[in-house]
């Protein structure tokens, strides 16, 4: 399996491993376990550009930094490979829900151009882009 998806330090690997029980083999990693957990604790940013090199895209509840940099990286033309945040509504603990909905929703999203991409779950579409 080649990761696509990292779940950033504020996740779980419990919410990893719900992941990979509703679907064998989904593409997640924890950011422990990606690259010897040399990323861990590293400023956003840093790992955003990190994450853009590798193509994989942030999962985790960092709502609060992680757009602005994502934002300001895509400003400045360096970009990112693409987020995805839960809501408010997911408790940080309801690994089953949170797995659930990405699962899910990676069904939907996975072929997408995730490039410069921010997304959260649960999704609800642009009611003008459908």
């Amino acid at each position: 399996m080649k990761a696509r998806l990292l779940a950033d330090e504020n996740t779980a690997h419990r919410f990893v491993a719900a992941c990979r029980r509703f679907e064998a083999g989904f593409p997640i990693i924890h950011i422990s376990d990606w690259e010897n957990g040399a990323y861990l604790s590293v400023k956003d940013p840093a790992l955003l550009m990190a994450l853009r090199e590798s193509r994989i895209i942030l999962v985790g509840f960092d709502r609060a930094s992680i757009p602005m940099h994502a934002g300001a990286l895509t400003r400045e033309g360096m970009g990112h490979a693409g987020v995805i945040l839960f809501r408010r509504s997911v408790p940080a603990i309801a690994y089953g829900k949170q797995a659930r909905l990405l699962v899910d929703f990676w069904h939907e999203a996975v072929d997408w151009d995730w490039a410069d991409r921010i997304e959260y779950l649960p999704y609800a579409p642009h009611p003008l882009l459908g």
